[in-house]
């Protein structure tokens, strides 16, 4: 049975190791080890390696923060600065959970888990453009969900790209890159180039 300061203890002492150590220190013996508590408390409270990985994730790393701080930010009747904010955090967050979770891609007990848990982003963006269709904002004949999928997409392909060829130190054209992506889908969000 799950105990919610033990949780917490948990997620602390991970946070505070991948900050420290990297993502090689993150053994559920060490962050057991480092929270003061057994191993088998990892698995009682996440279920396995993979849940805490996620609820580290969901919980505690500043680049979901901002993403959910995007998504939620005020229109101010400008959809391309705020859908290119939303995809410049998407970007900067994918980047930061790709080579934590890079080891657990593919694994079947992963694959069969509520996607919905596994990325929450999607289901707060694709309820924020609902907002927008009943609002007059966005199309009403657009489909909220596949807009999500096509903005996080993006964001989520161009990050596994910077990370895979080892460029995310260069990633300071990030502007350039989500100006001329958002410009280009903008037209599926809005009847007009507001």
């Amino acid at each position: 049975m799950a105990r919610p300061r033990v949780r917490e203890k948990l997620l602390d002492a991970a946070y505070r190791l991948l900050q420290s150590d990297g993502i090689s220190a993150l053994t559920t013996r060490h962050i057991a080890s480092c929270a003061g508590t057994t191993e088998a408390s990892v698995f009682n409270n996440f279920g396995d390696k993979a849940g805490l990985l996620y609820a580290l994730i969901g919980e505690r790393l500043p680049e979901v923060q901002a993403v959910k701080a995007a998504i939620d930010a005020d229109l101010q009747a400008d959809m391309k600065s705020w859908l290119q904010s939303v995809y410049e955090a998407a970007e900067l967050f994918y980047i930061a959970i790709i080579p934590l979770t890079a080891p657990l891609w593919g694994r079947s007990e992963v694959a069969n888990n509520d996607a919905a848990k596994q990325h929450p982003l999607h289901g707060l963006l694709a309820a924020r453009f609902l907002e927008f269709q009943h609002e007059g904002v966005l199309c009403p004949e657009s489909d909220a969900g596949v807009l999500a999928t096509i903005v996080l997409g993006a964001s989520l392909h161009n990050g596994f790209n910077l990370v895979a060829q080892d460029r995310v130190a260069l990633n300071s054209r990030i502007g350039v890159r989500s100006g001329r992506i958002v410009g280009s889908l903008l037209p599926l969000f809005t009847t007009s180039t507001k």
